[in-house]
């Protein structure tokens, strides 16, 4: 695998130490795994999804989902912002 990303293994080991920051979309691991992984798909990939987990609660009577909600926050934040 260290051969396909053409990084040698401590190279591998330092980027996914910083895994848990911010800036580790900016790392060569990073940008040389998606390009592997959409070079196999032949399409873009996406970088972060929403989860679909159902929200289940004895107050919400319809079938919600966290994806769902993600988007009324989002919604409601874009309207604030067009005011």
């Amino acid at each position: 695998m260290a051969n396909d990303l053409g990084m040698d293994v401590r190279a591998i080991r330092n980027a996914l130490e910083r895994s848990d920051r911010l800036d580790f979309d900016d790392t060569p691991l990073y940008a040389r795994t998606y390009g592997l992984a959409e070079a196999r798909a032949g399409k873009m990939l996406p970088r972060a999804m929403i989860p679909s987990i159902q929200l289940d609660s004895p107050k919400i009577t319809r079938k919600l989902t966290t994806a769902w909600f993600a988007q009324r926050v989002d919604a409601r934040y874009q309207s604030c912002m067009r005011q």
